[in-house]
């Protein structure tokens, strides 16, 4: 079980060496090859169908060789509870609808996407394609997130604080 801390440190890590990721769909920390991203579309095609091909291709050239994760991917790696963003989500306990309740590396959640809250007020996740690790405020994104919840089978939440 990791603790709340050395939770947000390893995802810090992200943020500060955005450049060597991007988030990918269904992609779950591998490295981004031409084959790795063929097979990514191919096992999603309803999703990549939301793209013309001159995006998938733009999609493709920002991702090639570096590290790919979605917004679950991320979060299984820095938690160590691995699923998708819904499961992820189900398995939070003390679940709240305000997300300014949780403690530092609560997940916070919407349908389809899931963050981490690395306190402060402060928030990390992969957004979406063409995109890296990227922090945000909790306060300008209240329209997006709709809940909180904490992961405590996976995290130790000891000492740690909502602010």
């Amino acid at each position: 079980m990791k603790t709340w801390d050395q939770v947000v440190k390893d995802a810090m890590y992200y943020l500060v060496h955005k450049d060597d990721y991007a988030y990918f769909y269904g992609a779950k920390g591998e490295r981004l090859t031409d084959a790795q991203m063929d097979y990514l579309i191919a096992a999603e095609p309803e999703y990549w169908k939301r793209y013309d091909e001159a995006t998938v291709k733009k999609i493709r050239k920002y991702s090639k060789g570096k590290i790919g994760f979605d917004c679950s991917g991320f979060i299984s790696r820095v938690t160590g509870c691995s699923g998708y963003s819904g499961s992820i989500w189900q398995k939070c306990s003390k679940k709240s609808s305000d997300p300014f309740v949780g403690p530092a590396a609560s997940i916070l959640w919407k349908p389809g996407h899931v963050m981490l809250d690395v306190g402060y007020g402060y928030f990390l996740h992969f957004p979406s394609e063409l995109h890296s690790c990227e922090i945000g405020r909790i306060s300008e994104n209240l329209d997006f997130i709709q809940g909180t919840g904490q992961l405590v089978t996976y995290i130790n939440y000891e000492g740690a604080t909502n602010r």
